[in-house]
């Protein structure tokens, strides 16, 4: 019963509507509440804090040094990429940070401290380039 009439007050707002010359195609009837669609567009301006070294030209000769975070299976995608780079790269030497600083082996560090301090330990060995991995 009360659906039967919702339903004849809204077709009665609708015919009246129409019937004083309203525009059928701009008819409004005001049921639902209006919502306003905002871009969800996050627009942040970020600065540069950091001075990025610009990449090498080749990477002969260079040390790479191995990232990994502890997760799952992510030592064994680096270990395959270190294989890769000594058959396929001239006098490439790799660095295997879990191996060298088996302490810095951290999935969640907790901090940007702790962090900071990890990655000092591991820029120590002077590597020219860092392959990181976050396998799951």
């Amino acid at each position: 019963m009360v659906v039967l009439v919702i339903a004849v007050g809204l077709l009665t707002l609708t015919v009246r509507s129409f019937a004083e010359g309203a525009n059928p195609a701009s008819a409004t009837i005001p049921i639902f509440p209006l919502f306003e669609v905002l871009n969800p567009e996050g627009v942040v301006q970020v600065e540069s804090t950091v001075k990025l070294n610009p990449l090498p030209s080749t990477l002969e000769g260079k040390t790479i040094m191995l990232r990994w975070n502890g997760k799952h299976n992510g030592d064994r995608f680096l270990n395959r990429i270190g294989e890769l780079l000594i058959k396929e790269v001239k006098g490439v030497k790799i660095i295997r940070s879990w191996e060298v600083a088996p302490e810095t082996v951290e999935p969640i560090t907790g901090s940007q401290e702790r962090s900071m301090d990890l990655m000092k330990k591991l820029a120590a060995y002077k590597p020219d380039l860092v392959i990181g991995s976050q396998a799951d």
